[in-house]
Protein backbone atom coordinates (compact mmCIF):
# COMPACT_ATOMS: atom_id res chain seq x y z
CA UNK A 1 0.00 0.00 0.00
CA UNK A 2 1.40 3.43 -0.93
CA UNK A 3 2.21 5.69 2.00
CA UNK A 4 0.26 8.86 2.73
CA UNK A 5 3.23 10.90 1.56
CA UNK A 6 3.37 9.01 -1.75
CA UNK A 7 -0.37 9.33 -2.35
CA UNK A 8 -0.33 13.07 -1.72
CA UNK A 9 2.80 13.64 -3.79
CA UNK A 10 1.31 11.75 -6.75
CA UNK A 11 -1.96 13.68 -6.41
CA UNK A 12 -0.09 16.98 -6.33
CA UNK A 13 2.04 16.19 -9.39
CA UNK A 14 -0.93 14.99 -11.42
CA UNK A 15 -3.40 17.58 -10.11
CA UNK A 16 -5.74 14.74 -9.15
CA UNK A 17 -9.18 15.77 -7.93
CA UNK A 18 -9.85 12.55 -5.96
CA UNK A 19 -7.76 11.47 -2.97
CA UNK A 20 -8.29 8.27 -1.01
CA UNK A 21 -6.53 8.03 2.36
CA UNK A 22 -8.82 5.38 3.83
CA UNK A 23 -7.31 2.93 6.32
CA UNK A 24 -4.00 4.74 6.67
CA UNK A 25 -4.01 4.94 10.48
CA UNK A 26 -4.21 8.74 10.40
CA UNK A 27 -4.59 10.49 13.76
CA UNK A 28 -4.78 13.94 12.18
CA UNK A 29 -5.38 15.41 8.74
CA UNK A 30 -2.06 15.97 6.92
CA UNK A 31 -1.49 19.76 6.62
CA UNK A 32 -0.27 19.44 3.03
CA UNK A 33 -3.64 17.95 2.06
CA UNK A 34 -5.31 21.28 2.77
CA UNK A 35 -3.16 22.94 0.08
CA UNK A 36 -4.70 20.76 -2.64
CA UNK A 37 -7.50 23.11 -3.49
CA UNK A 38 -8.38 21.18 -6.66
CA UNK A 39 -9.69 18.17 -4.68
CA UNK A 40 -13.34 17.30 -5.32
CA UNK A 41 -13.51 13.88 -3.62
CA UNK A 42 -11.75 13.15 -0.33
CA UNK A 43 -11.94 9.87 1.56
CA UNK A 44 -10.54 9.72 5.10
CA UNK A 45 -12.57 6.70 6.17
CA UNK A 46 -11.43 4.07 8.67
CA UNK A 47 -8.69 6.07 10.31
CA UNK A 48 -8.15 7.26 13.89
CA UNK A 49 -9.10 10.91 13.48
CA UNK A 50 -10.37 12.59 16.64
CA UNK A 51 -10.88 16.02 15.09
CA UNK A 52 -11.02 17.84 11.79
CA UNK A 53 -9.12 21.09 11.17
CA UNK A 54 -10.79 24.50 11.13
CA UNK A 55 -8.99 25.20 7.86
CA UNK A 56 -11.21 22.78 5.89
CA UNK A 57 -12.86 25.60 3.88
CA UNK A 58 -9.59 25.96 1.98
CA UNK A 59 -10.82 22.95 -0.01
CA UNK A 60 -13.30 25.09 -1.89
CA UNK A 61 -13.83 22.56 -4.69
CA UNK A 62 -14.61 19.65 -2.33
CA UNK A 63 -17.90 17.97 -3.30
CA UNK A 64 -17.72 14.52 -1.67
CA UNK A 65 -16.18 14.05 1.77
CA UNK A 66 -16.10 10.85 3.85
CA UNK A 67 -14.83 10.49 7.41
CA UNK A 68 -16.68 7.20 8.01
CA UNK A 69 -15.34 5.03 10.81
CA UNK A 70 -13.12 7.41 12.75
CA UNK A 71 -13.12 8.58 16.38
CA UNK A 72 -14.72 11.98 15.93
CA UNK A 73 -16.88 13.26 18.81
CA UNK A 74 -17.45 16.67 17.26
CA UNK A 75 -17.37 18.43 13.91
CA UNK A 76 -15.83 21.89 13.43
CA UNK A 77 -18.03 24.86 12.54
CA UNK A 78 -15.82 25.10 9.48
CA UNK A 79 -17.65 22.16 7.89
CA UNK A 80 -20.39 24.62 6.93
CA UNK A 81 -17.79 26.70 5.12
CA UNK A 82 -17.26 24.16 2.34
CA UNK A 83 -19.12 25.94 -0.47
CA UNK A 84 -19.22 23.04 -2.94
CA UNK A 85 -19.97 20.16 -0.57
CA UNK A 86 -22.72 17.89 -1.92
CA UNK A 87 -22.16 14.62 -0.06
CA UNK A 88 -20.86 14.22 3.48
CA UNK A 89 -20.46 10.88 5.26
CA UNK A 90 -19.60 10.93 8.98
CA UNK A 91 -21.24 7.68 10.04
CA UNK A 92 -19.69 5.29 12.56
CA UNK A 93 -18.10 7.94 14.74
CA UNK A 94 -18.91 9.24 18.24
CA UNK A 95 -20.70 12.50 17.43
CA UNK A 96 -22.87 13.81 20.28
CA UNK A 97 -24.07 16.99 18.61
CA UNK A 98 -23.61 19.11 15.52
CA UNK A 99 -21.87 22.48 15.33
CA UNK A 100 -23.74 25.76 15.33
CA UNK A 101 -24.32 26.88 11.77
CA UNK A 102 -24.26 23.35 10.37
CA UNK A 103 -27.36 24.19 8.34
CA UNK A 104 -25.37 26.73 6.32
CA UNK A 105 -23.99 24.14 3.87
CA UNK A 106 -25.35 25.69 0.66
CA UNK A 107 -25.63 22.68 -1.68
CA UNK A 108 -25.56 19.53 0.44
CA UNK A 109 -27.59 16.73 -1.18
CA UNK A 110 -26.52 13.60 0.73
CA UNK A 111 -25.81 13.45 4.47
CA UNK A 112 -25.02 10.31 6.46
CA UNK A 113 -24.66 10.70 10.24
CA UNK A 114 -25.78 7.20 11.14
CA UNK A 115 -24.18 5.16 13.93
CA UNK A 116 -23.25 8.08 16.18
CA UNK A 117 -24.48 9.35 19.56
CA UNK A 118 -26.71 12.22 18.43
CA UNK A 119 -29.46 13.09 20.90
CA UNK A 120 -31.08 15.95 19.00
CA UNK A 121 -31.04 17.99 15.84
CA UNK A 122 -30.95 21.75 16.15
CA UNK A 123 -33.57 23.91 14.39
CA UNK A 124 -30.96 25.19 11.91
CA UNK A 125 -31.06 21.73 10.36
CA UNK A 126 -34.08 23.09 8.52
CA UNK A 127 -31.80 25.32 6.44
CA UNK A 128 -30.38 22.29 4.61
CA UNK A 129 -33.09 22.72 2.01
CA UNK A 130 -31.06 21.11 -0.80
CA UNK A 131 -30.91 17.75 0.99
CA UNK A 132 -32.38 14.77 -0.85
CA UNK A 133 -31.08 11.89 1.28
CA UNK A 134 -30.65 12.02 5.07
CA UNK A 135 -29.40 9.04 7.10
CA UNK A 136 -29.65 9.22 10.90
CA UNK A 137 -30.11 5.59 11.93
CA UNK A 138 -28.56 4.15 15.09
CA UNK A 139 -28.36 7.34 17.14
CA UNK A 140 -30.13 8.43 20.34
CA UNK A 141 -32.69 10.81 18.84
CA UNK A 142 -35.86 11.21 20.92
CA UNK A 143 -37.51 13.97 18.87
CA UNK A 144 -37.12 15.81 15.59
CA UNK A 145 -37.33 19.60 15.29
CA UNK A 146 -40.38 21.05 13.55
CA UNK A 147 -37.96 22.60 11.06
CA UNK A 148 -37.38 19.15 9.54
CA UNK A 149 -40.50 19.93 7.50
CA UNK A 150 -38.53 22.56 5.57
CA UNK A 151 -36.55 19.82 3.83
CA UNK A 152 -39.00 19.75 0.97
CA UNK A 153 -36.54 18.23 -1.53
CA UNK A 154 -35.85 15.22 0.69
CA UNK A 155 -36.70 11.87 -0.91
CA UNK A 156 -35.07 9.52 1.63
CA UNK A 157 -35.18 9.80 5.42
CA UNK A 158 -33.63 7.00 7.48
CA UNK A 159 -34.32 7.09 11.23
CA UNK A 160 -34.09 3.42 12.23
CA UNK A 161 -32.98 2.40 15.71
CA UNK A 162 -33.33 5.66 17.58
CA UNK A 163 -35.53 6.55 20.58
CA UNK A 164 -38.20 8.55 18.78
CA UNK A 165 -41.52 8.76 20.63
CA UNK A 166 -43.19 11.11 18.15
CA UNK A 167 -42.83 12.83 14.79
CA UNK A 168 -43.54 16.52 14.21
CA UNK A 169 -46.68 17.44 12.28
CA UNK A 170 -44.47 19.44 9.93
CA UNK A 171 -43.27 16.20 8.35
CA UNK A 172 -46.42 16.47 6.24
CA UNK A 173 -44.75 19.26 4.25
CA UNK A 174 -42.14 16.87 2.83
CA UNK A 175 -43.80 16.46 -0.54
CA UNK A 176 -40.86 14.69 -2.21
CA UNK A 177 -40.50 11.98 0.45
CA UNK A 178 -40.53 8.50 -1.10
CA UNK A 179 -38.65 6.48 1.53
CA UNK A 180 -39.16 6.74 5.31
CA UNK A 181 -37.53 4.14 7.55
CA UNK A 182 -38.63 4.27 11.19
CA UNK A 183 -38.17 0.73 12.44
CA UNK A 184 -36.76 0.20 15.92
CA UNK A 185 -38.08 3.33 17.66
CA UNK A 186 -40.67 3.99 20.39
CA UNK A 187 -43.50 5.30 18.23
CA UNK A 188 -47.09 4.56 19.20
CA UNK A 189 -48.72 6.72 16.58
CA UNK A 190 -48.03 9.26 13.84
CA UNK A 191 -49.15 12.83 13.13
CA UNK A 192 -52.16 12.91 10.85
CA UNK A 193 -50.22 15.22 8.55
CA UNK A 194 -48.03 12.28 7.51
CA UNK A 195 -50.83 11.39 5.12
CA UNK A 196 -49.99 14.52 3.11
CA UNK A 197 -46.73 12.92 1.94
CA UNK A 198 -46.48 10.66 -1.14
CA UNK A 199 -45.40 7.64 0.92
CA UNK A 200 -48.52 5.80 -0.21
CA UNK A 201 -47.51 6.03 -3.88
CA UNK A 202 -46.48 2.95 -5.83
CA UNK A 203 -42.79 2.24 -5.28
CA UNK A 204 -42.54 4.27 -2.06
CA UNK A 205 -40.94 2.67 1.01
CA UNK A 206 -42.45 3.00 4.50
CA UNK A 207 -41.13 0.77 7.30
CA UNK A 208 -42.23 0.98 10.92
CA UNK A 209 -41.85 -2.48 12.41
CA UNK A 210 -40.36 -2.87 15.91
CA UNK A 211 -42.35 0.09 17.26
CA UNK A 212 -44.99 -0.15 20.04
CA UNK A 213 -47.74 1.05 17.70
CA UNK A 214 -51.33 1.30 18.89
CA UNK A 215 -53.18 -1.85 17.86
CA UNK A 216 -55.43 -0.33 15.15
CA UNK A 217 -52.46 1.47 13.62
CA UNK A 218 -50.31 -1.64 13.60
CA UNK A 219 -53.17 -3.61 12.07
CA UNK A 220 -53.56 -1.05 9.26
CA UNK A 221 -49.84 -1.09 8.49
CA UNK A 222 -49.74 -4.88 8.44
CA UNK A 223 -52.80 -4.99 6.22
CA UNK A 224 -51.78 -2.49 3.60
CA UNK A 225 -48.73 -0.44 4.54
CA UNK A 226 -48.83 3.33 4.07
CA UNK A 227 -51.89 3.16 1.83
CA UNK A 228 -54.03 1.54 4.54
CA UNK A 229 -52.53 3.73 7.25
CA UNK A 230 -53.24 6.95 5.36
CA UNK A 231 -56.79 5.83 4.68
CA UNK A 232 -57.20 5.33 8.43
CA UNK A 233 -55.70 8.76 9.14
CA UNK A 234 -58.21 10.45 6.86
CA UNK A 235 -61.17 8.76 8.50
CA UNK A 236 -63.29 9.73 11.49
CA UNK A 237 -61.80 6.99 13.68
CA UNK A 238 -58.31 8.49 13.82
CA UNK A 239 -59.02 10.93 16.65
CA UNK A 240 -60.72 8.21 18.64
CA UNK A 241 -57.77 5.86 18.20
CA UNK A 242 -55.40 8.51 19.47
CA UNK A 243 -57.75 9.79 22.18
Amino acid sequence: MPSVKQILETARKNSEDAINLAGQGLKSVPPELLDMVQVKTLTLANNRLTELPDSLPRLRALETFSVFGNKLNALPKAIAGLPSLKAFVASNNFLYDLPQGFGACPCLVFLDLSCNQLKELTPNFGFLTTLRSLHLSDNNLETLPAEIGKLTELTTLVLCNNKLTSLPAEIGAMQALRSLLLQGNKLKTFPRELAHTPLNADGAVFRVYKNPLLAPIEAAVERGGAKALFELMRGDEWDKING
